[in-house]
Formats: C-alpha cells, sequence, structure tokens
C-alpha cells in the first residue's frame, strides 16, 4: 500500500521570545498524501453497527451541547472494562489492575478544520477492522484519539463540523471498542473566540472547551471504559503578573497571545483559560465518571509540581490521574527525572504515558531504556504514532492496516509489547 505524507504542520514551541521549531510529530496529512491513499482503497470503513463489548459499553449518543445524531445506540453500560483509579493503580470492575500499552492515531484533531476534504480522517484508515487487527497483533489495548473542539462543537466555521463529526468520532470509538481497546479521548486542538481551531494552543479556552467537555462527558459517560484526557500539551508562556503556571494549569488565568495556527504565528490579545479544576467539575456535572487525565506542564514533560499543585489548586477528584508526555531531548529524559519526579509521583498516583517515541528508521536511544524502566515504575504507556507518516522521528507503522513497523521505533515497540506477554 503507498504510504501517505501529511501537510505542512510541524508542532511548533514557542518560547517567550522566539519561535523555535520541532521537528517531532507532523500532525495532518496532506491533500497529495491522502489522495495516494485514497488511491490504494484505505478509506475509512463506513459500513456496520457498533457491536457491544461484552465487558464495556460500545454504543453511544450525542449529548451535551451538541444535538443528536440519529446513527449511534443508546448507550449502555457495564463491566470489567469500568475503569476507575484505586490508589495508585488503574483497576477494572474486578479490581484487577489496568496497564495500558498502545498508540496515537492522529488526524481527528486537524482534518476537520482545515478545509480540503469532507472526510474527517483524511482518507486515514482509521476506522477500518484492518487497522484495528494489525493493532491486535502488537498486543495494543488502547487507542488515544486527538479531537478539536470547534468541530466537536460545530463551531467557527470549520469544514467538517457538528454532528458530521461527533457521529464519525462515536462510531470510532464504538467499534475500537468492539474491537477490545480501551479509548483515551484527547482534547489536543483549540482555539478562543471566534479564532478556528487550528494549533496546539497553551491551554485550553475558556469560551470552547468547557462546552465541549460538557458535551463529550454527556456522549461518553456512561462507558467507564473511555478515558478523557483533558488538554494534550499545557504550556504557559504569556501569563500576565507572573501567574504561577500551576495554578493557571489547575485555575485558569489569563494570556496575551494565542496561536493561530497560521500566519501571524501568534495573536496578541488577552483571553482566559479554562483550568482543569473547572472542567473536572463540568465532566461530573454532566455524569460522567469516568478516568481523567491531568497533564503536566511544559507541554506535558515537566510533572515536579502535579502532586503539590493538585492538592493545593485541584479538585481533588479521586478518579484523576496523571498525564505525562516523554520524548529525548526533553527536561525530563533522563533516569535521574524519572527516579526523583516520576517514581515517586506513582507511588500515589496512577501514571499514564499519553506520547512517547523515539527515531523512527532507528537506531534507538530512547525507548530501550525507558521503557523498560516504565514497566517497572506501573506506568500506563501509549507511543506516537500510528500513521503512516514518512517523519523521521515517532512513527510507528509504514502501513497502518498491514501494521507494519518502521524499522527503528515500530520495531522496537512492537517487539517490547509482545513481549510483555
Amino acid at each position: 500500500m503507498a504510504t501517505a505524507t501529511h501537510p505542512p504542520y510541524t508542532r511548533q514551541r514557542v518560547e517567550p521570545t522566539m519561535i523555535r521549531f520541532r521537528p517531532l510529530r507532523l500532525l495532518t496529512l496532506s491533500i497529495a498524501g491522502v489522495t495516494a491513499a485514497m488511491s490504494t482503497g484505505c478509506s475509512p470503513s463506513t459500513s456496520g453497527t457498533a457491536r457491544p463489548l461484552s465487558t464495556s459499553a460500545s454504543a453511544h449518543a450525542i449529548g451535551g451541547a451538541a444535538p443528536t445524531p440519529s446513527s449511534p445506540d443508546p448507550p449502555t453500560a457495564t463491566g470489567a472494562a469500568a475503569l476507575h483509579v484505586e490508589g495508585n493503580r488503574l483497576v477494572d470492575a474486578a479490581g484487577a489492575t489496568v496497564l495500558l500499552h498502545g498508540v496515537d492515531m492522529s488526524g481527528t484533531e486537524s482534518t476537520c478544520a482545515d478545509d480540503w476534504t469532507t472526510d474527517p480522517f483524511g482518507g486515514q484508515p482509521e476506522d477500518d477492522p484492518a487497522t484495528f487487527a494489525a493493532m491486535q497483533s502488537w498486543d495494543i489495548n488502547a487507542v488515544r484519539i486527538p479531537l478539536n473542539e470547534d468541530c466537536w462543537l460545530g463551531i467557527n466555521g470549520v469544514k467538517i463540523g457538528g454532528s458530521a463529526y461527533r457521529d464519525a468520532i462515536v462510531k470510532l470509538v464504538n467499534d475500537l471498542q468492539a474491537a477490545g481497546f480501551y479509548v483515551i479521548l484527547d482534547l489536543h486542538w483549540s482555539a478562543p473566540g471566534t479564532q478556528i481551531a487550528l494549533s496546539q494552543n497553551p491551554a485550553p479556552d475558556e469560551d470552547h472547551s468547557p462546552a465541549f467537555w460538557s458535551s463529550v462527558a454527556s456522549t461518553f459517560g456512561s462507558d467507564a471504559g473511555v478515558l478523557f484526557d483533558l488538554y494534550n500539551e499545557p504550556y504557559y508562556y504569556w501569563t500576565t503578573s507572573g501567574e504561577n503556571q500551576w495554578q493557571c494549569l489547575w485555575r485558569g488565568c489569563t494570556l496575551t497571545e494565542y496561536v493561530t495556527g497560521g500566519h501571524p504565528y501568534t495573536v496578541s490579545t488577552h483571553w482566559s483559560t479554562a483550568g482543569f479544576d473547572q472542567l473536572t467539575t463540568d465532566i461530573r456535572t454532566a455524569g460522567a465518571p469516568n478516568v481523567i487525565m491531568a497533564g503536566c506542564v511544559n507541554w506535558a514533560d515537566d510533572c515536579s509540581g502535579w502532586a503539590s499543585s493538585f492538592g493545593e489548586w485541584g479538585s481533588g477528584d479521586a478518579n484523576t490521574v496523571v498525564s505525562w508526555h516523554t520524548y529525548p531531548g526533553e527536561g525530563c529524559d533522563k533516569a535521574s527525572c524519572w527516579n526523583s519526579v516520576i517514581a515517586p509521583l506513582s507511588a500515589a498516583h496512577p501514571v499514564i504515558v499519553g506520547e512517547t517515541g523515539d527515531s523512527s528508521a532507528g537506531p534507538e536511544t530512547y525507548l530501550p531504556t525507558f521503557l523498560p524502566w516504565a514497566d517497572g515504575h506501573g506506568l500506563s504507556y501509549l507511543a506516537w504514532t500510528w500513521n503512516a507518516w514518512k517523519d523521521a522521528d515517532d512513527v510507528l507503522v509504514t502501513s497502518m492496516t498491514a501494521g507494519s513497523p518502521t524499522a527503528g521505533e515500530g520495531t522496537y515497540y512492537k517487539q517490547h509489547l509482545l513481549s510483555l506477554g
């Protein structure tokens, strides 16, 4: 199958005085790449209905602020997949420890807002039984799906929004669960006001993120096999009056710039972020008991103040876990940091590594050290990314449906997961 390339969106890190381009995780598909992918017959499956798992709810109806589509069945909830927190463990309804070993699958955060296709998956075979079977052959048990708040809510003129987007996500979640996977839903792209969500902004916004999570919670709240990742990678470069970034994380604050995803790169204006405490309250008010993943600061890499700030400014929610992202070249990419910061944190709270990665082609310099350490400390982890991209780093497969691993990261990660038994 021809391998698709993807468009020119490079995840950018913005320092207060400069833009630093980071060559990791190019997040979207190019028109040319999608055309190539679709020419091979790899468009997403659109047939069939959701089949309930015996261990988890797998049919969901749209709820919250969004209108109800006609396709999904009403939600039902049961079973051993009902994840919740006990101490520093994720456990199922029977009390058995659950470790998530999974992958991220990108596209649904970006394609819907990029204004070049009517397919929410951009021609990628994301909702395809062959893709699920390939993941199963790696012993993957969890898939993280990045979302776009504007597309979910159908606002700001996005190309694929409202019920067209939500129905596709609901079906994808249903189908993943029917195939036996836990699913993480992640608020990945957002923007305040009338700015279309075309990029990773510093934090969830007060304008739309509470409505997004209220609606997502109403949709999936009867199914504790779905986890809610509050925000992909928070960072607080543009605070006012030197506000504490950890207080901003939990309680919200005012920022002075936001990222456009185009030109100019940022716009200078005051806007209010939504704190994790507020978003947690919105989710619980919607009646959703699902496990909540609350990220660390500095692009989810710095977890040094997570526990203390959760105690001081957080909701105290008993079903909240730590969301950490770790890549080579980041601030906490050495065993000294893992032992001094992450190990004590994981002794008190479940830690889920929502993203990690290494060289696509190899040789691998990070995962062979990090993953055994993570296993020894009871961490769950997901690797970026199950997309057949050409990037030098952080790509797992050359074919999503065949599960053909890349020579570096993919080969090592597959072998490691299979070795866990």
